[in-house]
C-alpha cells in the first residue's frame, strides 16, 4: 500500500498512474480531490485498489488516524503550496509546506512506515551568484541560501528529513525538481502551464525572466524519478538533485515557434533568481536516471496531448 499526499495534483496523478500500471494498492490523501486528470490519463474505470481520502496534511490528528488505519508501506509526500502563491501568505505557506512535512514524518515514525519519498525544490539553493554564477552546476550537498518563503520552508524540510533519520533511523529520500511541465499542469509558475495553453489557443504569451535560463523538466521524468526512489537501497534522509533540459529564454522561444509556427510568444527581461543548473551524480549513479526528456520532445508531447483533449472536449 502506498499513501500519496497531494495524490490528485499534477505530479501526484502521474505517479499514481505509474503505480496503478504496476497493480499497486494506493490511497490518495488530498485536500480537494479531483480525479479529472487521472481519468484523462488512465482512460478506463479506476480500479478498486485505488482509495481516496479527503484530508489536509497540515492537520495532524486526521492524518495520523489515516496512517494508523492504512499502515502504508511507503508514503509519497507531494502535497505543498507552490510559488508564486506560496509567497503571498507566510503562515499559510508554513502550514502547507513545513507543518505538513513534519506531520508526515511524525506519522511515519509513530506507525512504523518503511520510507518516505518526497518532493523538495532547487529553490533551497537561492540565486546562482551565491554558487559561482549561472554557468555553475550546483552539487547535491551544496549550501542553502534560500531567498523565498518557498525555498526557506523547503530547506527546513530537508533538515527535518535528516533529523528524523539521525534520531529515529526513518528512511526517506527527497528530490529537488526543476520547472515541471506537461499535460494537466494547473498550478505553480505560469510559464509552466499557461504558456502551453496560450500556444494551444493561439493567444499571446510573454515568457518571464528573459535574462535567465530555465531548466525544463517533463512530468513523466519527475514521476519516473519518484517511482525509482521507492525501492533504491539508500534512503538515509538525503535529498538529491534532478534535472531536465536547460534552455535560455531565446532558445525556448525559437523552439516553440518551430513547433507552433506563428506562435505569439515573446519574452521579457529579468531573472527568477534561483539556481537552474544542478549536478545530478546521485540520480545518475543510484537511480540510473541519466537521460532527461529533451525539451523538444516534451514540448511536442505536451502540445499534442492537449490538442487531443481539446478536440475531445472543445
Amino acid at each position: 500500500m502506498y499513501l500519496i499526499t497531494g495524490g490528485t495534483g499534477f505530479v501526484g496523478t502521474y505517479v499514481t498512474r505509474r503505480l496503478l500500471q504496476r497493480g499497486e494498492p494506493i490511497c490518495l490523501y488530498e485536500t480537494t480531490p479531483d480525479t479529472t486528470l487521472l481519468a484523462a490519463l488512465w482512460r478506463r474505470p479506476l480500479p478498486d485498489s485505488l482509495r481516496i481520502i479527503t484530508g489536509d496534511v497540515s492537520r495532524t490528528a486526521p492524518l495520523f488516524a489515516s496512517v494508523a488505519e492504512l499502515r502504508p508501506r511507503i508514503i509519497i509526500h507531494l502535497a505543498s503550496s507552490l510559488p508564486p502563491q506560496s509567497e503571498d501568505n507566510a503562515p499559510d505557506s508554513l502550514a502547507t509546506i513545513t507543518q505538513s512535512h513534519l506531520n508526515v514524518f511524525e506519522a511515519a515514525r509513530l506507525f512504523g512506515i518503511e520510507r518516505i519519498v518526497w518532493a523538495s525544490a532547487a529553490s533551497v539553493f537561492g540565486s546562482a551568484p551565491r554558487h559561482g554564477g549561472v554557468d555553475t552546476a550546483v552539487a547535491d550537498d551544496a549550501p542553502h541560501y534560500p531567498n523565498s518563503l518557498y525555498g526557506i520552508y523547503k530547506s527546513a524540510n530537508e533538515r527535518l528529513s535528516r533529523y528524523y533519520y539521525d534520531r529515529y533511523r526513518l528512511q526517506s529520500i527527497g528530490f529537488r525538481f526543476m520547472q515541471g511541465y506537461g499535460p494537466g499542469k494547473r498550478r505553480g509558475r505560469p510559464f509552466g502551464y499557461r504558456l502551453f495553453e496560450s500556444l494551444l489557443h493561439n493567444e499571446p504569451f510573454t515568457l518571464p525572466f528573459g535574462d535567465d535560463v530555465i531548466n525544463w523538466q517533463y512530468v513523466e521524468d519527475i514521476a519516473d524519478i519518484i517511482v525509482r526512489g521507492l525501492d533504491i537501497p539508500v534512503a538515509e534522509g538525503m535529498v538529491a538533485n534532478t534535472t531536465g533540459e536547460i534552455l535560455s529564454a531565446r532558445e525556448t522561444l525559437t523552439l516553440l515557434q518551430e513547433l507552433v509556427p506563428g506562435a505569439q510568444v515573446s519574452f521579457a527581461g529579468g531573472s527568477a533568481e534561483i539556481v537552474w543548473r544542478l549536478q545530478t551524480k546521485f540520480a545518475e549513479s543510484v537511480l540510473g536516471f541519466d537521460r532527461p526528456t529533451p525539451a523538444r520532445d516534451g514540448f511536442a508531447r505536451t502540445l499534442e496531448t492537449m490538442r487531443q483533449w481539446h478536440r475531445a472536449d472543445p
